[in-house]
């Protein structure tokens, strides 16, 4: 490959990763990495092994049928690619479905799909993360296989892909975050993907020391709180397997709900129960029942000690 156009691609690469979000960005690489590799498909995603299975996320396919995704993964326990890349920082190798040794039940999904030439290809997201970024480029019955060339090429790249791909979800992470806080995107079973710099340090702060994953499995799996002595985690879904974890700092203010939040606000601009129920389409015994809760949460008794408390007053 020459210079000029390695430049060109990471340059294109860099590109793509500051004026896209993180699933457009992967999709436009496909493309960029044509200009450089010829190849028939693809397919890509974010993994890591741990009690001793291979958990992938956020998986994405390019020219494949999405049963492509179902099929190969059942296939995972045997696939001789993952088991030697896995313990490696950054690999890329090109492999000949109908020469290599590979197990029949790995060559037949492979085959099903029509798939001679492999250029597999992973390497480990930089960072706080025990997650690895694979991308798995394909040729199909005609034409030639991917050559050491192409091997080469690929593992000059890779590097750069994986670079780039980090760049975009941070800065999609960090957007996210709350204003003066942090944030986090988590796999169900609690494995930080990506963190914002400040997440894990505050976390450790907190000295829970051996519950730190449990807290973090608990809020994987849907919507969910935790409140600790200096910081409040708030979970809400962000994709299929994923979980974002906003961290704030732990206020009054920040002991209540996003419902309460709401109407707290309104409450310190000065609006009436009535006036807050018919804003929100809902009861006055809603509302009412909602400002005695927010009331009992940071103890106050009435609406000039709730202001006092909570520093509303001034802010809003």
């Amino acid at each position: 490959m020459k210079i000029e156009d390695f430049s060109n691609l990471i340059f294109n690469l860099t590109n793509s990763a500051i004026g896209l979000n993180p699933d457009e960005h992967q999709a436009a690489q496909i493309e960029i990495l044509q200009q450089a590799i010829p190849f028939d498909a693809a397919w890509w995603g974010w993994s890591n092994f741990s009690s001793g299975r291979n958990h992938l996320i956020n998986t994405g396919l390019f020219n494949l049928p999405r049963s492509y995704d179902s099929a190969i993964r059942a296939v995972l326990h045997v696939d001789p690619l993952i088991k030697t890349a896995r313990s490696r920082a950054i690999y890329g190798k090109a492999i000949d479905v109908e020469n290599a040794d590979l197990p029949s039940e790995f060559r037949k999904a492979l085959e099903a799909f029509q798939i001679r030439s492999i250029l597999n290809g992973h390497c480990r997201l930089q960072g706080e993360t025990d997650f690895n970024f694979f991308l798995s480029l394909y040729k199909r019955d005609a034409g030639p296989s991917f050559s050491d060339a192409d091997s080469r090429t690929y593992r000059m790249v890779l590097r750069h892909i994986e670079q780039n791909l980090s760049l975009s979800f941070r800065a999609e992470v960090r957007s996210l975050a709350p204003d003066g806080g942090e944030a986090a995107v988590i796999s169900e079973g609690g494995a930080v993907v990506r963190a914002t710099r400040g997440f894990k340090d505050k976390f450790n702060a907190e000295n829970v020391g051996g519950k730190a994953h449990a807290i973090l499995s608990d809020l994987s799996f849907g919507s969910g709180r935790w409140v600790g002595k200096h910081i409040v985690l708030d979970a809400s879904r962000y994709k299929p397997g994923m979980t974002l974890v906003r961290m704030s700092a732990n206020t009054v203010f920040a002991r209540l709900s996003p419902q309460e939040r709401a109407v707290a606000s309104a409450l310190a601009k000065g609006k009436s129960m009535r006036q807050i129920a018919e804003d929100r389409g809902v009861s006055h015994n809603t509302v009412r029942n909602q400002v005695a809760a927010i009331y009992k949460k940071i103890g106050a008794s009435n609406r000039v000690s709730f202001l006092t408390k909570t520093g509303l007053g001034k802010s809003v």
